[in-house]
């Protein structure tokens, strides 16, 4: 980590970074509010405790000031240490989606086989190296929260924002006083190369859409990611810009390796579409991201009726249907 792992983006928004990733990508967390505080977003199990606590202490404020802990996804390297930190912050209320009652309550089980569907690969994967699910145990939100509500830290009021762009409940939060938007992962997550994305198997590529559209017209003064650094003023609409071309170029590197080949498997397709784009993720995402995502791209021209699923292959094949004259 390079820098002062705690600084002011605003006078009242803090962000909190912890250690980097095995690719570079940081666990960030922000303190948020000027009255009432409010802690969006955890980091990993152990990573911002200390942090976060110090942050409040350098807003000359106390534990108990904090108000509450948001969490806009219930994935472990934004989750993870929401336990350790609803113990030191003893009056903050831990608000997640309502979407999400189901993980918070079965963490582990719940994420593994809805969220990444683990298969046989996975399992011995995780068997050799860490597990970040392993980090989650069950817990209580104070607080389900929805679409639309609204909650007040005194200077201003955070305003939810839904759409299961990244996963099943992913949540931004919408500070009123300095029009900043907290994306979570609506944009980015652990950096690919080039740069990239993650929809799990509970997103939807249609949800993700509508995220993106949302951001370019919403007026935003800041854009803060989970994952990224924070884009303020002219810098926020090329990042989002640069998010969806990175989609955009995904999807016509994989109709070109259709066009060679008639019937390929998820497998084959990632291993050439990877190696065109020179694309890289990093533990434990190489393991859980590349299916993930081939398969919200594949579902996308399944939908389209560009792409054929070939249910009766063992294992399943796809075969594009189009003309050969939308790509060239």
């Amino acid at each position: 980590m390079i820098g002062d792992p705690i600084k002011s983006i605003k006078e009242t928004i803090s962000v909190v970074d912890g250690p980097q990733g095995d690719g570079g990508e940081l666990t960030r967390g922000y303190l948020v509010g000027k009255d009432n505080l409010a802690i969006i977003d955890t980091g990993t199990k152990g990573s911002l405790d200390t942090l976060f606590q110090e942050a409040v202490v350098n807003r000359n404020k106390n534990p108990k000031d904090v108000k509450y802990i948001f969490l806009t996804h219930p994935h472990p390297d934004t989750m993870a240490g929401v336990y350790r930190l609803k113990k030191i912050f003893t009056k903050a209320q831990i608000a997640i989606n309502q979407k999400c009652e189901e993980v918070a309550k079965n963490p582990k089980n719940v994420l593994k086989v809805k969220y990444f569907k683990y298969t046989k690969k996975e399992r011995l994967y995780f068997a050799i190296r860490k597990d970040p699910f392993d980090e989650l145990e069950r817990f209580k939100p104070d607080i389900l929260f929805k679409d639309g509500d609204k909650f007040d830290l005194g200077d201003g009021k955070l305003m939810v924002i839904n759409y299961d762009s990244h996963c099943l409940g992913h949540s931004m939060f919408f500070y009123t006083t300095e029009r900043t938007m907290f994306i979570g992962d609506a944009l980015s997550i652990y950096p690919s190369l080039p740069h990239s994305y993650l929809i799990d198997h509970s997103a939807s590529y249609k949800q993700w859409f509508s995220n993106i559209e949302f951001l370019l017209k919403a007026k935003i003064s800041v854009l803060c990611p989970a994952h990224d650094l924070e884009q303020e003023g002219r810098h926020v609409k090329p990042y989002i810009e640069d998010v969806v071309r990175a989609f955009n170029e995904f999807e016509s590197q994989l109709v070109m390796s259709m066009l060679e080949r008639k019937f390929l498997t998820v497998d084959d397709l990632i291993e050439r579409v990877h190696s065109a784009q020179g694309i890289k993720w990093y533990h434990p995402y190489n393991v859980l991201a590349p299916r993930a995502n081939m398969n919200a791209h594949l579902n996308k021209l399944v939908d389209e009726k560009k792409v054929k699923r070939n249910d009766k292959h063992d294992p399943v094949t796809y075969t594009y249907m189009a003309s050969k004259k939308d790509w060239y």
